[in-house]
C-alpha cells in the first residue's frame, strides 16, 4: 500500500503542469529544478547580449553544485527550444556528461515540459 501511494504521488507530481506559460520567454532567468534520481539538477535559460544559453547545474551530495554545463540554444518556435551543443563544461563533468544528449523545452498553457532524447523529465519546481 505504501509503495502504491508513493508511486501515485510521484506520478502526480511528474505530470503536474508546474508553470503555466504562453511562450518560452517567460522562463528566462528562472531555475527549473529536475528530479534525476541523484541529488538533482537545474536548468536556466539566460540571455547574454543577443544570444540565448541554457545553464545546467548538477547538484551534489554534501556540496550544493558539482559543476555546470552551458549549452547553445536553438529556438524552434516561441514555444519550443532545443539544445545539445555544449559551449563549456566543468572539468569534473566531462566524462559523465559530454555525450549525445538532446534536450527540448516545450512551453504552453498546460505548463513546461522538458525532454531528454525524447523522454520527459520530471520537473519538481520552478524558481
Amino acid at each position: 500500500m505504501k509503495n502504491k501511494l508513493f508511486f501515485l504521488m510521484f506520478l502526480f507530481f511528474c505530470t503536474l503542469p508546474i508553470f503555466s506559460q504562453n511562450n518560452i520567454y517567460g522562463i528566462i532567468d528562472r531555475d527549473i529544478i529536475l528530479n534525476d534520481n541523484w541529488a538533482g539538477q537545474s536548468m536556466t535559460l539566460v540571455k547574454e547580449d543577443n544570444d540565448y544559453y541554457i545553464y545546467r547545474e548538477i547538484f551534489g551530495s554534501g556540496v550544493s553544485i558539482i559543476g555546470t554545463i552551458k549549452y547553445n540554444v536553438i529556438f524552434n518556435s516561441d514555444y519550443k527550444i532545443t539544445f545539445y551543443e555544449i559551449i563549456s563544461i566543468s572539468d569534473n563533468l566531462v566524462e559523465m556528461y559530454n555525450k549525445n544528449e538532446t534536450f527540448e523545452i516545450h512551453s504552453s498553457d498546460n505548463g513546461i515540459r522538458i525532454y531528454l532524447n525524447g523522454m520527459e523529465l520530471c520537473i519538481i519546481g520552478v524558481m
